[in-house]
């Protein structure tokens, strides 16, 4: 393949893929971003870049103690320190990027097409299809859905190279295209998980002799599994290195369904994802399928017997074909680890992004079969088939312009998302917590109270708190937070007891029962010590509301080194207290220091009530200058 040639079959490819994405580019950080990106310090700050990369992707949620997340992936958290030095908090430029990688994607695609023997034009509507097709909304509009593109990109990229070893005997430039294949699917591992289920596919494609073998034969030739070794020992590598920093193979997801009903549903979440791909009509960042727990002919034996019938129609297609056999492994190893329906809340057992490389591994075998077909009774059709696929193209693009507006901003999405399924109590929990943000109180207290009616969750009790106390309703708050703090263990993580004690010692306080606030707080350093120095702040509060300044400052001092560690932006609060304190003994050296450290914590802080703070610690400094 001459790659001048194909210039013109990839500018078009190129094109497409930037130009129906482009609307993203306004887009804000949204959902995952705000935590992610504008409030991590472990992606900001240099001095705690080594510490990013060998631990989850959540740990800014604590002291970087604990994993927080079932998620290590470096290459996608360099994949961030990087855009945040380039472009800091401006997610336009994020976004770019997330384009750009997006058609790097799409012309990889192509490339690996043609290296596979699908003529120009035929590529190209494979390549066309993939590029603008709306299941990639969430994976590219969606900053956080960058771990997709990554995967995609290396798992294509190692894919190239692994296909130039296959048609090269032994010597150096074999080496070399090994080498650089294992090091891209290394890559690929760091990126996101999927990539451990996409070994196999190596197998395949290093097959001896591939094109005249059956699948079956491909898979049990050792000469296949012999080429494909490295590609394992990185699999294995990546797993005990992710085991070893995470503690755990995975962490228990909240409300998830049990084993019996995830074998259950798993009929449906098959044909969920194929309908997705062919009629991409009903689109959303969750969706109304539920866990299957009693089985009915339209929840468990219509999905089944359809599945069967799609699989069996992969088989067919398949038969014959080595370009089909390679689409068919790159649909459904990808889309695996969705599989895994107990590691998902119940109410978010399916996202389109799951789809992102699933979708050209689909792509392919129906192109390449309809292709095929066409090519019997019409030998030089295959410009017809370009031609013929434009409409198609075309409606898809729409879509997915349209759609991406959706995913601009927090607020359109999430009334979005309760238009999609208004029985999501997560979706109801995510709309309430930005009406709340907005200061649109009732309808912030609607969104709470449907989610609590749906589902009980924690964090939609401590919203609709937040709500009473800030209507001055703060005995309903303590009411209903003091019943949260009780839930059982399994129910509540970290973060979400943290939140709730910090609710329950405002509405304390508002309430002016100040000893009872100091007992709950006191309670919740115990229970949470990766939290300690953001809970003694608001402690050290409660303590100067008594007039016990002393007990306060000494609270404060004995917890100033673990606020430097903690990251959340709450615990960075212990300086300026500090600042305060010191101001007030006439301390104004130490005052100084304080408030700057604190100036210094939190230079990349977005939220209302940290700049607050920021023009309160500037304004200090200035009067004890």
């Amino acid at each position: 393949m001459n790659f001048k040639r194909e210039f013109g079959w990839i500018a078009i490819v190129v094109a497409a893929a930037i130009i129906v994405f482009l609307n993203t580019l306004g887009g804000e950080f949204v959902y995952d971003d705000q935590r992610q990106i504008a409030i991590n310090p472990l992606i900001q700050e240099s001095a705690r870049y080594w510490e990013a990369l060998t631990s989850d992707v959540w740990a800014f949620k604590g002291d970087g103690s604990l994993a927080a997340s079932n998620y290590w992936r470096p290459v996608f958290t360099a994949w961030c320190i990087v855009n945040f030095r380039f472009f800091g908090l401006d997610p336009m430029g994020w976004h770019l990027l997330n384009i750009l990688l997006h058609s790097g994607v799409c012309v990889l695609a192509f490339l690996l097409l043609r290296r596979w023997g699908i003529v120009p034009a035929v590529a190209t509507a494979i390549a066309l299809v993939f590029a603008v097709h709306p299941v990639h909304t969430e994976s590219v509009a969606w900053i956080s859905g960058s771990p997709d593109l990554l995967s995609a990109f290396f798992i294509l990229l190692s894919l190239l190279f692994a296909d130039r070893v296959a048609d090269q005997q032994a010597g150096k430039t074999r080496t070399r295209d090994l080498v650089l294949s294992v090091g891209f699917y290394m890559l690929a591992l760091g990126s996101k998980e999927i990539a451990l289920f996409c070994a196999p596919i190596f197998v395949l494609i290093l097959s001896p002799n591939r094109s005249d073998q059956g699948f079956r034969s491909a898979i049990m030739d050792p000469a296949a599994w012999r080429r494909a070794a490295p590609y394992f020992i990185a699999a294995v590598g990546y797993f005990v290195l992710r085991l070893t920093i995470l503690g755990r193979v995975s962490l228990p997801a909240e409300n998830a369904p049990d084993s019996v009903s995830a074998i259950l549903t798993a009929p449906s979440v098959f044909v969920f994802y194929v309908s997705q791909i062919v009629f991409p009509f009903e689109l959303g960042p969750n969706y109304s399928l539920r866990p299957v727990d009693v089985t009915g002919v339209y929840n468990f034996f219509l999905p089944l017997v359809i599945s069967a019938l799609l699989l069996a129609g992969v088989v067919f297609a398949v038969r014959g074909s080595f370009v089909r056999r390679m689409g068919a492994a790159l649909f459904a190893l990808p889309l695996l680890p969705a599989f895994v329906i107990t590691t998902f809340p119940s109410d978010q057992i399916v996202h389109d992004r799951y789809l992102y490389l699933s979708l050209l591994g689909f792509l392919i075998i129906v192109g390449s079969f309809i292709a095929d077909l066409i090519k019997k009774r019409f030998p030089d059709s295959a410009d017809y088939i370009l031609i013929g696929a434009v409409p198609l193209i075309g409606i898809l693009a729409l879509q997915t312009y349209n759609y991406n507006k959706v995913w601009n901003s927090d607020i359109a999405l999430w009334r979005h998302a309760v238009s999609v399924d208004r029985t999501s109590a997560s979706n109801w929990l995510q709309l309430g917590a930005e009406l709340a943000e907005l200061n649109d109180l009732d309808a912030a207290g609607v969104a709470y109270q449907r989610s609590i009616e749906i589902r009980p969750d924690p964090l939609a009790i401590m919203g609709n708190s937040r709500i009473a106390i800030a209507r001055g309703d703060s005995y309903t708050a303590i009411r209903d937070l003091e019943a949260a703090i009780s839930l059982p263990a399994e129910k509540l993580n970290a973060y979400t007891l943290f939140q709730i004690y910090e609710s329950l010692a405002v509405a304390l306080q508002q309430e002016k029962r100040y000893p009872e606030a100091e007992r709950r707080l006191r309670e919740a350093r115990d229970r949470l010590p990766i939290y300690r120095a953001a809970l003694t702040e608001k402690l050290a509060v409660i303590l100067y509301l008594q007039n016990r300044k002393p007990d306060a400052l000494a609270e404060l001092e004995s917890v100033r080194t673990q606020a430097g560690k903690e990251m959340l932006m709450a615990s960075k609060s212990v300086f300026l207290r500090l600042g305060m304190l010191y101001a007030e003994q006439g301390r104004s050296a130490e005052a100084r220091a304080a408030l700057q450290e604190f100036l210094s914590a939190t230079g990349n802080a977005t939220d209302r009530p940290t700049l607050n703070d920021r023009r309160t610690a500037s304004e200090l400094i200035q009067k004890l200058r």
